[in-house]
């Protein structure tokens, strides 16, 4: 859908989950999550270039990691995503990346 103000806005408050922003429309330019508020989250990266977005709910942080890790890889990594780095589990986790096998910081796929 298109990323603007009014479509973020019907998102609702509160929830946890990933989404992927694109800047054509076509091809997934990067990949976030929010563990505990995705309208914020989304709002947070408006008028940064992206013209469209989708998202999804989760009900548990660690689903949140696991799943923004693996569009993250899906999507093809910090080679072809804005993203400048894996992403990292919340403060005080040491879940690794179920899609390599390494931990975050080491994750080059």
């Amino acid at each position: 859908m298109p990323f603007t103000r009014e479509y973020v806005q019907k998102v609702p408050e509160n929830m946890l989950g990933v989404f992927q922003l694109s800047k054509s429309g076509e091809v997934i330019a990067y990949v976030g999550r929010a563990d505990s508020d995705l309208r914020q989250s989304l709002m947070e990266m408006l008028d940064k270039g992206y013209q469209q977005f989708q998202w999804v709910q989760l009900p548990w942080i660690r689903e949140t990691y696991e799943m923004q890790c693996r569009l993250f890889h899906h999507a093809g990594g910090r080679t072809k995503l804005d993203n400048v780095d894996h992403p990292y589990p919340p403060e005080g986790k040491l879940w690794s990346c179920r899609v390599s096998s390494q931990p975050p910081a080491m994750c080059e796929l």
